[in-house]
């Protein structure tokens, strides 16, 4: 079985492949719930969001996870360069095994390519193959194909039963490149450069019907394309390999990955990724000035000048200022953003050391930039929600404060993994732009060109604090 100079059949790659999976999905659901965790076989179609990628805060689930998966791993992979021995493929095709969704592809892809036993089937690389069409029509209909794919799960998946998972992200992308990739190699020649051209306008032709109807922004499309790009890619190789080494012109490889997006679907609506134990994303800044006086303008402070930073002009909401009802525990304070108010009730009031609040409510984290004036793009409704916020004062020798805050939020979007990367980043440019404000205000405080009444800090709205500054600063 784990001999590598020997080729393995299709028949046997088949059903070896099919019992480990049966196998390893038992065992892991079995370890999950031992260790009393959640579990989804999704976790397949997105692992970056599966335990063995995410320790978290039990390190021994994590440690059981990778023990059962090593073994499994290594067989598959060994199994897997046996049978593209046996097909005469490159073994460096292998690594398309741990390609998320796109291995289930190659997995069909190795389980279709006919071996060296096979008479009769594996198609003489010495015959060319006829041109139905010319390379440029040919990649044109197959970019079209492949866009249609992913428009229709867009309304599916977004529209219909409001998901933005690992079908609409991983998926539409990897099984619409390889039908673009099967398409252009049955219509001209199974040329991978064409292929890829392909799966390339098929992303392009979709992009423009999204932004023509405002079915999703500019900026979110392009936050998604290094994902799309490089499932597209990879399944419009798939695609085309097979349609080079297969037997014949049959289509019912491609049929068979396509059924694989409704499939998804399915799982996400009965079996969906458990949401991730969220971690803080934290920020912070010296400020010269003591924690008593940065204190007092963490709880309020009056309105900033408008952001420059290029992130905002984009369309994400800035912090503009912030006002609070009251003192103490119960007090409510709001964050005003340029998209509206984050409500925050205050949990813990403990100056001048830490203040911590809940989110009760919260605007839209951006407003899109799209061709038209219409309702925002479904992502805008709550898939990124801010549940905690916190702030902490440390005193540093030297009359110095280190002010560090943290945000705690969920993200409705799959691959989490991926799209953290992009919030975390937007979330801390929004802390750096209010620690900064807080800092310059309480570092003039404190050098005594600004004059600050607590207690006006604390109840004043946005116009009185207005009206308070500019008599201050006409002393």
């Amino acid at each position: 079985m784990l001999n590598l100079n020997q080729g393995l059949g299709r028949r046997p790659y088949v059903a070896a492949g099919g019992g480990l999976f049966a196998a390893k999905v038992g065992i892991d659901l079995l370890v999950a719930r031992a260790f009393q965790h959640p579990y989804s076989i999704l976790y397949y179609v997105s692992p970056s969001d599966a335990p063995l990628f995410n320790p978290g805060t039990d390190p021994d689930y994590w440690l059981a996870m990778w023990a059962v998966a090593l073994p499994f791993l290594f067989t598959g992979l060994v199994l897997t360069l046996r049978r593209l021995r046996d097909a005469g493929m490159s073994p460096w095709l292998c690594l398309l095994f741990f390609a998320p969704f796109v291995n289930m592809i190659f997995f069909a892809f190795c389980a279709l390519m006919p071996g060296r036993d096979d008479d009769g089937q594996r198609r003489d690389a010495a015959t060319p193959a006829l041109v139905a069409m010319p390379y440029g029509r040919a990649a044109t209909l197959a970019g079209a194909a492949g866009a249609a794919i992913g428009l229709v799960t867009l309304a599916f998946s977004v529209y219909l039963i409001r998901s933005y998972g690992a079908a609409l992200f991983i998926g539409a992308p990897a099984i619409g490149g390889f039908v673009s990739g099967v398409l252009f190699a049955r219509w001209h020649r199974p040329r991978v450069s064409g292929a890829l051209l392909s799966s390339m306008l098929a992303l392009v032709f979709a992009g423009v019907v999204v932004i023509a109807f405002a079915l999703e922004g500019i900026v979110c499309l392009a936050m998604a394309s290094p994902l799309v790009l490089l499932g597209s890619a990879m399944g419009a190789g798939i695609g085309c390999l097979i349609q080079r080494s297969g037997p014949g012109g049959r289509l019912a490889p491609t049929a068979s990955a396509v059924v694989l997006l409704p499939l998804s679907l399915l799982l996400e609506g009965l079996n969906p990724l458990p949401p991730a134990v969220p971690a803080p994303v934290e920020s912070s800044i010296i400020v010269d000035a003591p924690p008593e006086v940065v204190w007092r303008h963490v709880i309020a402070f009056p309105p900033m000048e408008p952001p420059t930073e290029w992130i905002f002009d984009l369309g994400i909401a800035a912090p503009m200022s912030a006002v609070i009802d009251g003192e103490g525990i119960g007090a409510v304070r709001h964050c005003r953003f340029t998209t509206g108010d984050f409500v925050e009730p205050i949990e813990v009031w403990n100056p001048p050391r830490e203040l911590r609040f809940g989110v009760t409510s919260s605007p839209d984290p951006m407003r899109e930039r799209t061709l038209w004036t219409a309702p925002g793009p479904p992502h805008l409704d709550g898939y990124l929600r801010t549940t905690r916020g916190q702030f902490l004062l440390e005193p540093l020798p030297g009359g110095l404060t280190r002010l560090v805050g943290r945000t705690w939020y969920r993200t409705g979007l799959v691959p989490e993994a991926y799209w953290r990367l992009w919030s975390d980043h937007i979330i801390h440019v929004i802390h750096m732009r209010v620690l900064r404000h807080v800092a310059e205000l309480s570092e003039r405080a404190a050098s005594g060109s600004l004059s600050t009444s607590t207690g006006a800090a604390v109840r004043m709205r946005t116009t009185d604090l207005l009206v308070a500054r500019r008599a201050v600063s006409a002393r």
